[in-house]
This record gives C-alpha cells, structure tokens and sequence, in this order.
C-alpha cells in the first residue's frame, strides 16, 4: 500500500504538456481517492462497535434532533414575536454573505500568492535551465544536440504514453477493487475459507492453462519465441531505464533544491554573484600568494618555538638545581642550627662557643656552592656552543623543507588538472562508446523485426498464390474450398437467417396488437372468474352458517 499511496513524481519541463498535465492531475486524484477509501477500509476494519452500539448511538442521535427541533422552535417564535424581524434576517444573511466573500477572498488571495511563488520559481528553474543549456551547446554540435532532444523526447513519450497509463489503470483497479470490498456485506469464516478454497481452484486451472501453453508454443516457430522474449527483455529495460530515470529526475531536483538554498545563503552574507573565469583565476592567485607568505611566516614561528623550547628546557635544569641546592642549604641550617627555639636557648652558649667553626663551615658550603654555579654556568656555556652549530644547520634545511612543501603542492595541483581532464575525455569516450552500442542495438533490433515481418509477408503472399491457384483450378469441387467461397456461403447463409428473422419479426408485429387484446381479455376473465368465486365461497359460508342448501350461481 506504501507504494501505492506515494505518488510519481513528474518534472516540470514534462508538465509543459496539456495532456500530460491532465492525465497527471487525473492520476493524482485518483490517488487522492484510493487514499481516502484505503483509510475509511482501515478504519471500518478497526472498527469493533456491536449492533447495541450502533443501535445506542442511533437512539441518542434521534434524541438530539428531537431537541435540537424543539431548541430551533423556540427560536422561531422568539423571532417571530420582534417587531424587525424582516429586517434583522436580511442583516443576518448578508452579514454571513459578507463572511463567506471574505473567507473566499482569503482563500483566493492565498492559492494567487502560492501560485505566484511557484510560477517565480519555475521562472528561476527555467532560467537556470536556459543557462545551462546556453553553455552546454556551446562545446556541443548540432547532432549531439539533436539525438540528445530526441532521446529526452523518447524518454518523455515513454513516460507519458507507457509507464504513467499502466499506473494509473493499476491505481483504478485498486481504487475499484477496494470500493467493491467496501460495498460487500460483512465476510464470515466460512466465506473466507470458501473464497481461499475457490483460489486455490483457480490457481491449479491457471497453472493447468500455462502448461498447456508452454507445450503448445514448444512446437511453435521458434523465431517468435525469440522475438517475444527479446520484446520482454526490451520492456524490462525500458521499465529499469525509465525507474532510474526518475530517480535521476529527483537527484537533479533536490540539487536544484540545494543549489538554490546555497544561492540564498550567499545573498545572505553579500556574495550576490559567484566567480566565473578571471575573477576566479585572480582569486586563486591571491590565495596562492597569501598561502606562501603564511608558510613563511610559519616556519619563522616554528623556528622561535624552537628556541624557545631550548630556552625553556635551560630554565627548567637551572630551576631544579636550585631547588637542589636550596634543599641542601635548608638540610645543613637544620642539621646545624635550627633544631628548636627551647634547645636552642639552652645550647645558645654552646652554639656561640662553636660559631667559629660554624662560620668556617659556612664559608666552606658557600664556596662549595659558587664552585658549582661556576661550573653550571660553564656547563650552560659548553651546551650552547655546542647546540649553535646544530641549530644552523637545522634553518636551511626547514626553509629547504617550505620550498619542498610548495613544490609538492603545485606538482599536486598539476596532477589533479590532467587528472581531470583525462577524466573528462574518458567521460566522452565511454559515452560515445556507450552511444555506437545503443546505435547497434537498436539497429539489431530493427533487422530481427524486418526480417520477421518479412517471414510473415512471405507467409501471407503465400496463402494468396494457394488462393488464386484455387481460384484458377477448373474444377468446381476444388474452387469450393477457396476462402472467397467459402465466405460467399457464409455471406448467403447470414442473409438467409436475416430475411428469416426480418420476416418472424413481421410475423411477430402484426400480432403483437391482437395478441395484446386477447391477453387484455384473458385477464378480465381471470379476474371476473375470481370475483366469481369469491362471491361463492362467502355465500356458501353463510349456508354453513344458516344451515342451508349449496346452490351454485353463475
């Protein structure tokens, strides 16, 4: 039923057709029509209300109009007592009038503005159309142009003339078998059973029947089986083609969708027209000029990211190592001085009695610690020197990287240009080949349908020489089985049986009159027969009841 309820979808340039849009507009009601009694089938099928509900409902409905007749009674002798009443009911009805114009005139306004927006659009889509066209025949001669207008010609009749008729008598017969369905009485099991049983029947005699056929055309010619399978095979293909036609049709229609969408959005943002040879190629060179400087400027910051990564990882070794030697300088105040303020007031003497030597120890850890820094200051120093070397030689060789980076991109460039132009003859060159194929086909097509229609004109100038022979044979017996004496025979015995039948119906029309009055008398004397007896039949029960004698009167 999915496939049924959708609709086929018909370009616009096919609709330019009157017959072609009338049959779609057709097509498209009867669609409507099948949905609507596809829907009230659905809805009858869910339907479970009994006989006590539809009879409730029926009663309650009854009620409702009895009282919606009382209610419209009341108001009418409410009216009926107001001085204006007259005047009142024609205010009414040219007010309601009034309402309905306005309704229409919406209505009317709304359908003109749709289509108005859907005549712009065709408006734009053909101009689009046109343009395309206009630029297409440009690197296009005059017979590809004719053979590709005489094959979107042949598609269109295709479609107009084949495809769109069949479905249309297939949505007719699904439309009229389910209004049958609808029209037929509630079906009962046993129906159902009855009706499966009566397809099965016919199933087997179908079955029977195209065995029987198949045995028959086995000892048939041979070429039209030939011939039949070839026309099926050609219908077949010209169903797929005409399928992937439309699919095609719809792919095209949503691009043109989209391409329009894309058109607005670049109104949207300002671009009102898009770039089309010079501008686009000065576009190009702008953007390939910007793109060298950009990879300039970006190897200039990798080459300062990459001094400062170096820069970086000195600061971190030195922020270490002075974290080395402050935990060694805070180990060595706690080790020999900070160990608490109550022993440090009690062995206050003793520390003073040792700062000599304390401070001795200190001059010691601080030119052990300016030794150090010393030879980390030499160490930087000998890293550095040995890493400017390095980092010389890595400048050419990212610069040489850029320029090898630039290289590939333009080699890239090249490639994708011949690549699509190779591309594109390849596009000719199939179609072409596609085209001599088509071309071929068709004409193979032609020769088996000549030669076919040749075996039969062989055929039937056959039966006309065994027909004159015949006719020229001087024998009487051999020239009645000639097929013109044999049509003079039936051609006589139908004129016999219609002066027959001309005269039975003369027969038959001057009786008809007599006839009619004796049938007219038969009748009064039925029905006087019957007064008779009637009159006897009550007289002979009041005798019963009097206790009289039977007398018979006529």
């Amino acid at each position: 039923v999915s496939t049924q309820s959708t609709g086929i979808e018909i370009p616009e340039e096919i609709l330019q057709d009157d017959e072609v849009e009338r049959t779609y507009q057709e097509y498209l009601e009867l669609l409507e029509e099948f949905k609507t009694v596809h829907k009230a089938t659905d809805q009858l099928k869910s339907n479970k209300y009994t006989a006590a509900d539809i009879k409730r409902d029926i009663s309650q409905m009854e009620q409702e109009h009895g009282q919606l007749v009382k209610t419209i009674e009341r108001k009418k002798n409410r009216i009926e007592s107001m001085a204006n009443m007259t005047e009142l009911l024609g205010a009414a009805r040219s007010l309601r009038r009034e309402q309905e114009r306005s309704n229409g005139m919406v209505e009317q306004r709304a359908t003109i503005s749709a289509a108005i927006q859907a005549a712009d659009a065709k408006v734009q889509r053909l101009m689009g159309q046109l343009k395309e066209m206009k630029m297409a025949s440009q690197n296009m001669s005059v017979d590809k142009l004719l053979s590709r207008l005489e094959e979107e010609h042949k598609s269109c009749l295709y479609l107009v003339e084949e495809k769109l008729p069949k479905e249309i008598a297939n949505k007719r017969k699904a439309c009229n078998s389910l209004q049958k369905v609808l029209l037929e009485p509630a079906m009962s099991e046993d129906d159902v059973e009855e009706l499966v049983d009566r397809s099965s029947e016919l199933q087997t005699e179908l079955n029977e029947l195209h065995q029987q056929r198949m045995a028959k055309s086995d000892n048939a010619d041979e070429k039209l089986v030939m011939f039949r399978k070839q026309a099926l095979m050609i219908s077949r293909k010209k169903e797929a083609l005409a399928e992937e036609l439309k699919e095609c049709m719809a792919e095209y229609n949503d691009a043109e969708t989209e391409l329009a969408r894309k058109r607005q959005e670049m109104k949207s943002v300002g671009a009102e027209t898009v770039m089309t040879g010079p501008e686009l190629k000065k576009y190009i060179a702008d953007i390939r000029q910007k793109s060298t400087v950009y990879k300039a400027r970006r190897a200039e910051i990798a080459d300062l990211r990459a001094e400062v990564g170096v820069l970086a990882r000195t600061a971190d070794i030195l922020q270490h190592q002075y974290g080395d030697v402050k935990k060694l300088i805070a180990q060595t105040e706690k080790d020999k001085g900070i160990a608490g303020f109550t022993d440090a007031q009690d062995e206050l003497e003793k520390i003073s009695s040792q700062k000599g030597a304390v401070d001795e120890a200190k001059g010691k850890i601080l030119e052990d610690m300016s030794d150090m820094s010393d030879k980390l200051n030499e160490m930087i120093a000998e890293k550095k020197a040995a890493l400017a070397p390095i980092i010389k030689e890595l400048r050419p060789l990212r610069a040489k990287c850029s320029e090898l980076e630039q290289l590939h991109s333009q080699r890239k460039t090249d490639y994708d240009s011949l690549s699509a132009r190779l591309g594109s003859n390849l596009h000719v060159l199939e179609q072409e080949v596609k085209e001599m194929r088509e071309t071929a086909q068709a004409e193979e097509s032609q020769y088996h349908f000549l030669m076919h229609s040749k075996q039969l004109l062989e055929l039937e100038q056959q039966k006309v020489e065994e027909e004159l022979a015949v006719y020229k044979n001087p024998d009487p017996a051999a020239r009645k089985q000639s097929l013109r004496e044999q049509y003079n025979r039936k051609i006589l015995e139908q004129d016999n049986l219609g002066k027959a039948l001309r005269a039975k119906q003369k027969t038959v029309r001057e009786q008809h009159v007599p006839n009619v009055a004796q049938m007219a008398m038969w009748r009064d004397l039925t029905s006087l027969l019957a007064c008779k007896t009637n009159i006897l039949s009550k007289q002979q029960q009041k005798e019963l009841d009097t206790g009289g004698e039977n007398i018979l009167i006529l």
